[in-house]
């Protein structure tokens, strides 16, 4: 399991933190870990990613694959997702916590439920749209 790129994502509170990009449909192994879906879009020097959730799970192999945003994800057109590892579980809520403060992804917009695609729940975002 290659990866595409890596990246470092920078939380409201200004830490920096290295994430490892792959495929949405990447088999992972069972592993506590932050992840980022995004969407990945060629540009003129290579490809761009546009972050459309953040999320923390226990068990990497599963939910993910399985995630209650799922519909979102895929009306989006998300196709990559990254991953940071991390097995404690208060420190990838709190790492989950200062992603979103900063970068507000679409998916995660009502933290309650599934998204209805597109409201203003779940808005349009490129390539779809802004």
């Amino acid at each position: 399991m290659a990866s595409l790129a890596t990246a470092t994502f920078t939380g409201q509170s200004g830490q920096a933190y290295e994430f490892l990009a792959y495929d949405r449909d990447t088999e992972f192994k069972s592993a506590g870990a932050v992840y980022v879906v995004a969407i990945r879009y060629p540009v003129s020097d290579g490809f761009t990613y546009r972050n459309v959730y953040v999320g923390e799970t226990r068990d990497l192999s599963d939910s993910p694959l399985t995630h209650c945003r799922t519909a979102c994800f895929e009306r989006i057109g998300a196709n990559s997702i990254f991953v940071r590892l991390e097995g404690n579980p208060a420190r990838r809520q709190e790492i989950a916590q200062d992603l979103l403060g900063r970068y507000d992804p679409p998916c995660n917009s009502d933290r309650a439920g599934l998204c209805e695609y597109p409201t203003t729940e779940c808005p349009l975002v490129w390539p779809l749209g802004l």
